[in-house]
């Protein structure tokens, strides 16, 4: 944006945004700059349409500098707003956790079908990162108790915020400590989104992904399969008799997770897709 503030106007803004990003190539140069124009306008998408003619404030110009900057660098979209929207409801994010994505929203519709609204479970989430699979899951099962796990206590500073804002405080409990390592109990229930990518596709991540997303949430070890190793090898002590585990997966690793599984004494393994078709999330049952 190289106009001065006192002739721009909302539309002119997110046009001039716009063509910036779609310069630089990015994907969603449209949508990019109406997030960002409502960030550092204070409007709603409603507004935004409504009062497009309005001139823009000298504080507004300023921000959308700034985060047009930090955009064009290759800072993520939602590392610049501070929050990433899963399943209806509104996360913050930080640089110690994954930022949610769209496919692991596949996990809690399986999760769903398979524990009805009057449920009573206890469910244990490892490797909560911002709490967004677990917090989603009690937001939509008020009648559930769980725990989450993560090894990062900065990671659980992000998920008790979002807990607390969400309203499932009650029904949550927080360990710190890798996977089971402070874990009690047993479980209906085990859910889990753990660091699959392989030494090989790590060095070729998007800068957007790795420079922004831990490490500890996206590296799982040499072939991508230490975090299932761990997970489902522990899983059996922490599930009640007929209990089940739901795992987000790699796009081709269903093989791989079916015989861990499989070696670890679990039965009705299944494997389900993504909207995009790939193999994504793995269920079985002990």
């Amino acid at each position: 944006m190289t106009q001065g503030s006192s002739k721009l106007t909302i539309n002119s803004a997110k046009r001039s945004l716009s063509q910036q990003f779609k310069q630089a190539g990015q994907d969603s140069p449209d949508l990019d700059a109406r997030l960002l124009l409502m960030a550092a306008s204070g409007l709603d998408y409603a507004d935004i349409i409504a009062r497009g003619t309005d001139i823009i404030t000298p504080d507004v110009f300023a921000k959308l500098q700034s985060y047009a900057q930090r955009r064009l660098s290759g800072e993520p979209i939602d590392h610049i707003l501070g929050y990433r929207d899963f399943y209806g409801r509104r996360f913050h994010i930080s640089k110690d956790v994954l930022s949610p994505r769209p496919e692991t929203e596949g996990l809690i519709d399986l999760a769903l079908q398979h524990y009805d609204k009057d449920s009573q479970i206890k469910c244990l989430d490892l490797g909560t990162g911002s709490g967004a699979i677990i917090i989603t899951l009690l937001s939509e099962r008020p009648m559930w108790e769980a725990v989450a796990s993560d090894l990062s206590s900065a990671a659980l500073d992000v998920a008790k915020r979002n807990a607390d804002e969400l309203g499932v405080v009650p029904q949550l409990r927080f360990a710190l400590g890798s996977w089971f390592d402070a874990v009690e109990g047993q479980f209906d229930l085990i859910v889990s989104n753990p660091p699959y990518i392989d030494k090989a596709h790590m060095e070729r991540l998007s800068p957007e992904v790795k420079g922004y997303d831990p490490d500890l949430a996206l590296f799982g070890g040499e072939d991508g399969l230490g975090a299932y190793r761990d997970i489902i090898n522990g899983a059996p002590d922490y599930l009640v008799s007929g209990g089940r585990i739901i795992l987000e997966i790699g796009y081709d690793q269903a093989v791989a997770v079916t015989q861990i599984l499989g070696a670890h004494g679990f039965s009705d393994v299944a494997c389900f897709k993504d909207l995009s078709g790939h193999d994504r999330i793995m269920t079985g049952v002990i």
